[in-house]
């Protein structure tokens, strides 16, 4: 949760009624409360726990309000809950607005940004501060384009088979540790403030990933798309040879399809997960090579048949 005191100063917004007590409401929703049917009165559908905004079309109605029923309406609007309201487009603070505000102890505050920019502007940053998040021990990296979370044992290899791809000219996103956020339906992925841009490669330990191979080389947040699970190769080890069968990992509620990719000293991995992320490209284009495998089988076994 945020305080309506750290949106405000945030976006530069000019502070019309607030107290000490009201500039600390908390915000828990990301969404916005556009309330031009609250004004004129219909309060069924309303949220008590959004962050109100007033523009020039709820504007047009307040101004043709008389006191009585706007004291009404503005004493159901400037609930508890509400964490504030924000006028904008260089908008006034009316008179009883102030007047009510000052008695509920509300805080409203103004900006000369249009509603519309301002709206879209405080999705996005409600969005990222109020999502749900974890931490897991990976690295993400930016493949073709293609967010991959590369998870295995300590030991086995990551940070050095992260630095090869980077190498190659892939982006590093975050070593070692991954801070992970839920943004509308999406996994974000990013590195812990701490480490960012940093990456650790045992035997000589940490290395700044941009003054080394180039400001293009890191990358601050990327959607994940797919995790890619190093283990080590043995006997035992089962894996699709075929490709069939596709596995998941589940973060914060999101599945994410996943590879298991063995590891030896014989394999080139690197190069062997830059076509791991290009037949999933493949696949989310609608060409499945499994499939077409399959398919191509059963061609030769009928016509073996005939």
């Amino acid at each position: 949760m945020i305080t309506i005191l750290e949106l405000a100063n945030h976006f530069g917004l000019i502070t019309y009624v607030s107290s000490p007590t009201s500039i600390q409401r908390k915000i828990i929703n990301d969404d916005i409360d556009r309330c031009g049917v609250e004004l004129m009165g219909n309060f069924t559908y309303h949220n008590k726990d959004r962050l109100i905004l007033i523009g020039n079309k709820e504007w047009s109605i307040i101004k043709d309000l008389d006191e009585e029923n706007g004291y009404k309406i503005f004493h159901k609007l400037f609930d508890k809950g509400c964490p504030g309201m924000i006028i904008c487009q260089g908008l006034p603070c009316s008179p009883f607005i102030k007047k009510i505000a000052e008695e509920m102890d509300f805080p409203v505050f103004g900006t000369s940004m249009r509603t519309t920019d301002l709206m879209s502007d405080i999705i996005i940053y409600l969005s990222d501060k109020l999502a749900k998040t974890t931490k897991i021990h990976a690295c993400l990296l930016d493949i073709f384009n293609v967010g991959v979370l590369l998870i295995g044992p300590s030991g086995i290899g990551k940070s050095e088979i992260s630095m090869d791809l980077v190498k190659k000219g892939h982006l590093l996103v975050a070593d070692d540790m991954v801070k992970i956020s839920l943004i509308r339906n999406h996994l974000i992925g990013r590195a812990p403030e701490s480490i960012s841009g940093m990456m650790e490669v045992r035997g000589i330990g940490i290395i700044d990933v941009s003054h080394i191979f180039g400001i293009n080389s890191f990358k601050s947040a990327d959607r994940i798309n797919l995790a890619i699970e190093l283990k080590p190769f043995t006997k035992n080890l089962k894996v699709d040879r075929i490709g069939m069968m596709t596995d998941y990992i589940d973060i914060l509620g999101v599945r994410i399809p996943k590879i298991i990719l063995p590891v030896s000293a014989a394999r080139n991995i690197p190069e062997i997960i830059e076509v791991a992320v290009t037949n999933y490209k493949l696949k989310e284009s609608g060409y499945d090579s499994a499939y077409e495998f399959e398919k191509r089988l059963k061609e030769i076994q009928e016509s073996k048949k005939r």
